[in-house]
């Protein structure tokens, strides 16, 4: 191996007989170029440094042809007074902040497992106790890594800090299950998306809150309850004071005016609205789970809004992709309610219903252990369901069945009206025309959706492509292979099966459902007629001068007709001959 470097002599006496090493030359001459100057103290290392530093902060152009200018500048800086803040100020990197982010993450993770290992025996005891009210988070590493054998998942560095970030959502918040949904990207940054489960306690407040807002306070409602009787009492006071007037005006002499002529009734308007769609309360159908994001592992984890059907119904109609921002306006036709976040919500609810899919027998009702377990008090359609534990998986040649009757769906689906549960619109009405014992308004059919753990051969195509695609991750070890899902009608949703009880889906996309034709917006509805188009209603130009001289030729009297010569005078002498 040739040698490069110029070495003292001394040293290189002391190498002629030591084998070529690469590394031990590397120190050698770097401990050479660390040799300091008698005269100013400095190292040709250091300087080096400097100049490097300096020429990657300010990236100048043809940096060769100007290195000893550069050289030479960063000699000259080393005579001016440290308090000089005109130059090299300091300009932390974007990745700092990110930096001190995960460490910050890191060290509070690492304290408290380090409490945990000084703990004494009876301490450990009575914090395994306390496990089992601990969240539970989901293993992302071990998933990730079937999804990595599908061609699927997340980077292995993104994934581990990812999985600490959930840790640390299950320390701070009040949750008892965390499971990472997915990813969306965004337009300036991205949104990491957690589903979790909340405490019974928790819940519990949110639903007295959920409660509280939509019972009328003290003093409010009364109008609406009474709009009659306060219609009534507001005309007999008009009343009083007409009468309380015309007392003391009737001793008065009555002015002589003309009296105005009586005008007819303003029309008043007879459509009403239709009601609204009363919205599922936490813990129940669209909002039985509770969703959390960050834009980096390390942030504060934010917490969505519950959904409402109208922000379901209207998200169904557009077509957005995020901005990063859960701050932003949603501009869309029709109007979005709410700003991003509530956009963001509503389409994780479409997701979720859409391509939360696991092998047959997966899930169960209940717990699987008893009948009794099955949740039948908050109605059908909403059941809870919970793993299988006698779940014994599926064979590969079943899970990769085109026709995909082993794979089934365990997202409740979302009706038109924006909720998993039907909601009666006559409900009210029906109950007064019971009490009044007279002919209602027409019963309305309840709409009805596919139910849970139905089959994915039952999904609707897609262009005559079906609507999920089943792959294996290797054909030549088989023992070792997996089954992995792709979604076509929700690009970026996958999910994975092994033969054996581990099974997972995600989704890691922009968030917008396919549309294989061009997407048109909805146009704006046509204005409605306000009354019938008539002469009576239509302006009239005035007429000009020669209009008015035509109309008037037009209708002049038609002219006498002429006399014929000799009809008058003989006229004449037959009446004197008769006289």
């Amino acid at each position: 191996m040739s040698q490069t470097f110029l070495l003292e002599p001394d040293i290189i006496a002391a190498t002629e007989n030591v084998m070529p090493d690469l590394n031990n030359d590397l120190v050698m001459a770097k401990n050479f170029l660390k040799q300091q100057s008698a005269a100013t103290g400095d190292s040709l290392y250091d300087h080096l440094v400097d100049v490097v530093h300096k020429i990657l902060s300010q990236k100048p152009p043809d940096i060769v042809d100007q290195f000893e200018q550069y050289s030479w500048e960063v000699k000259r800086e080393k005579f001016r007074p440290n308090f000089d803040l005109l130059n090299d100020i300091y300009l932390a990197p974007p990745q700092l902040a990110i930096v001190r982010r995960l460490d910050e993450m890191f060290r509070l993770i690492a304290s408290k497992n380090q409490k945990l290992e000084d703990m004494g025996e009876e301490e450990q005891e009575l914090d395994l106790e306390e496990d089992s009210t601990k969240a539970r988070v989901a293993d992302l590493i071990e998933h990730n890594y079937y999804f990595r054998e599908g061609g699927y998942g997340l980077p292995d560095s993104e994934c581990y800090a990812l999985y600490i970030a959930l840790q640390m959502l299950a320390i701070k918040e009040p949750v008892a299950t965390v499971r990472f949904f997915g990813k969306i990207y965004g337009t300036r940054s991205n949104y990491y998306i957690a589903e979790t489960d909340l405490t019974i306690e928790e819940l519990d407040r949110r639903i007295r809150e959920f409660e509280m807002k939509d019972m009328p306070g003290e003093g409010e409602g009364l109008e609406e309850a009474h709009p009659q009787e306060v219609e009534e009492q507001k005309e007999l006071s008009d009343n009083t004071e007409f009468h309380k007037v015309g007392e003391g005006e009737a001793r008065e002499e009555k002015p002589k005016e003309p009296v105005p002529p009586k005008l007819p009734p303003e029309p008043v308007s007879t459509w009403q609205p239709p009601p609204p769609i009363p919205v599922e309360r936490p813990g129940q159908g669209v909002n039985r789970k509770v969703y959390w994001v960050c834009s980096q592992p390390g942030e504060q984890w934010i917490c969505l809004p519950d959904v409402t059907p109208e922000q379901l119904r209207v998200a169904r109609l557009t077509v957005r992709c995020m901005t990063g921002d859960l701050d932003a306006e949603v501009l869309t036709f029709p109007p979005f309610e709410g700003t991003e976040r509530n956009y963001l919500r509503a389409q994780v609810a479409r997701i979720a219903a859409a391509t939360s899919v696991s092998p047959q027998g997966f899930f169960t009702y209940g717990s699987g252990e008893e009948e009794e377990d099955i949740d039948l008090e908050e109605g059908a359609g909403d059941l809870a369901f919970n793993p299988n534990p006698f779940y014994q998986g599926h064979t590969l040649k079943d899970l990769l069945d085109p026709d995909l009757t082993y794979w089934v769906h365990h997202g409740r689906y979302i009706l038109k009206q924006g909720r998993t549960l039907w909601w009666n619109p006559n409900a009210d009405m029906e109950e007064g025309v019971e009490e009044e014992e007279d002919e209602g308004p027409p019963p309305v059919a309840p709409e009805l959706g596919p139910a849970l753990f139905t089959s994915l051969a039952e999904d609707a195509r897609v262009e005559g492509v079906r609507a999920w695609a089943a792959r294996g991750s290797s054909a030549l070890a088989a023992e070792r292979a997996l089954a992995t899902l792709r979604s076509a009608l929700w690009p970026g949703a996958v999910a994975y099966a092994t033969t054996g009880k581990r099974s997972e889906c995600m989704y890691i996309g922009w968030g917008l459902k396919l549309q294989l034709p061009n997407f048109s917006p909805l146009q704006l509805p046509r204005p409605q007629d306000e009354y019938l188009i008539g002469p009576e209603v239509m302006e009239m130009a005035d007429p000009t001068f020669a209009d008015e001289e035509a109309y008037r030729i037009a209708h002049l009297p038609p002219p006498p007709p002429p006399e014929l010569p000799g009809e008058g005078e003989g006229f004449g002498e037959e009446e004197e001959d008769e006289d």
